[in-house]
């Protein structure tokens, strides 16, 4: 492990640590609807993170940061590997501009690498922070507001059903677990999860076809009221969560929330998919949004998304499926927290098999930062794009055209909120 300063221990969270815990979470997140006791249950009683996946940094004896560590299964196509997923990261404010994030980060990924973790992903308080820690960008969120009229009133609707027993939610989260396959970086949801998290406090709606018999998509949802009294019949819909394993159920999803029109202002969205819909509403012009020659119409906001973290480099690259490429390449990656991952790679691809070599060089090299490397693998920055930016070189006279086969990376997402 890393060497602390004397007066600093990092350890696991115990019961007696709830009260200060909470003081410290409620300094770094007053904006949580939350009062002092409910942030305590809020970190005991999480249904995915156990009280001993927290930890605490103490200073002299007395708590000064905490953060949570939860233990992730994420798809990566055909398989599913263990992630870390960093959170509730906070530092006392008496503390602050002294590191503490840094050695509590620093430790997180030590941590995650002794119990073969190789990839991490967060929610930023900050991006630029913890990009200098090996955290790179994933893909942008666009958020949609729509007013229902303007969604294609498909006849798919009439697929749609309320999802009110057991056996509908299990048919929901068997079409999630179908869907996540084909997408990689989602996370896998345990019943706890799904019923305390996802489904609680919702409204889900089913597209289920004839042909198909089974749920083929799905659409999570609550009302947010709008605040004049005398609007009190209308409300905002806000979507929890999508999903669509085919084009049916999706026209059936957009025609429901069309039919919604006569009491719903606006559709809010938080779209992981990038979605094109300015090519399927009637108008793309966002809920109260401006139209200019400038500008145009505006469509809807964009947001930077979760930050993801390889781990563990080697083992990382040995889980993905590459195309059929052939060639060698020498990998410098920059890794501060990790030295191992510092260690230069010497690969070798043939027809698609990745292996190791035990040799001085290759006749092409490519070098970056872990933090960059992490955005590529995630697909959210191509090759191409990074090295036009400077973000990556690639050195060496022979043809370098397989390493954009090598490193061309499916596009994840993750629609988890933690």
């Amino acid at each position: 492990m890393s060497i602390l300063p004397d007066n600093l221990i990092i350890r696991r969270a115990r019961d007696s640590d709830l009260t200060e815990m909470a003081r410290i979470h409620a300094s770094s997140y007053p904006g949580a609807p939350l009062t002092f006791e409910e942030r305590i249950r809020h970190i005991r009683e999480n249904p995915r993170l156990p009280l001993e996946d927290n930890w605490v940094c103490e200073r002299d004896g007395r708590l000064i940061g905490i953060f949570a560590l939860y233990n992730f299964r994420m798809y990566r196509g055909e398989s599913i590997i263990p992630a870390g997923g960093i959170g509730r990261v906070a530092v006392a404010p008496e503390a602050r501009l002294e590191k503490i994030a840094y050695y509590m980060m620093k430790h997180a990924v030590e941590v995650m690498d002794q119990n073969g973790i190789p990839v991490s992903i967060l929610h930023p308080f900050r991006h630029s922070f913890y990009r200098k820690l090996g955290w790179g960008l994933t893909s942008n969120i666009r958020f949609w507001q729509i007013p229902p009229q303007y969604f294609p009133l498909y006849p798919e609707r009439s697929n749609m059903n309320p999802a009110l027993t057991n056996d509908n939610f299990e048919e929901i989260m068997a079409c999630y677990h179908h869907f996540a396959e084909h997408h990689p970086g989602l996370l896998v949801r345990d019943d706890p999860v799904w019923y305390e998290t996802i489904l609680k406090n919702s409204i889900a709606y089913t597209y289920r076809s004839e042909e198909f018999g089974g749920v083929e998509g799905y659409i999570i949802y609550k009302y947010d009221k709008l605040a004049k009294p005398e609007l009190y019949m209308v409300s905002d819909l806000e979507i929890r969560e999508i999903v669509f394993n085919n084009k049916s159920a999706f026209k059936g999803i957009l025609g429901f929330l069309s039919s919604q029109r006569d009491q719903i202002r606006s559709i809010n969205y938080h779209d992981h998919y990038n979605l094109p819909l300015e090519y399927i509403i009637k108008e793309p012009l966002t809920a109260g949004g401006i139209s200019n020659m400038w500008l145009g119409a505006e469509t809807a906001r964009i947001g930077a998304a979760i930050m993801v973290r390889i781990v563990q480099l080697r083992r990382i690259l040995s889980t993905v499926s590459y195309s059929n490429c052939s060639g060698e390449v020498t990998l410098n990656i920059k890794d501060e927290l990790n030295p191992a991952n510092s260690e230069k790679l010497f690969i070798e691809i043939n027809s698609g098999k990745l292996d190791f070599k035990k040799r001085n060089s290759t006749d092409l090299s490519l070098s970056t930062d872990i933090a960059t490397f992490s955005s590529i693998y995630w697909g959210a920055l191509s090759l191409k794009d990074a090295l036009y930016h400077g973000l990556v070189e690639i050195e060496g006279k022979s043809d370098d055209s397989f390493i954009f086969d090598f490193l061309n990376f499916p596009k994840s997402i993750c629609m988890d909120y933690f």
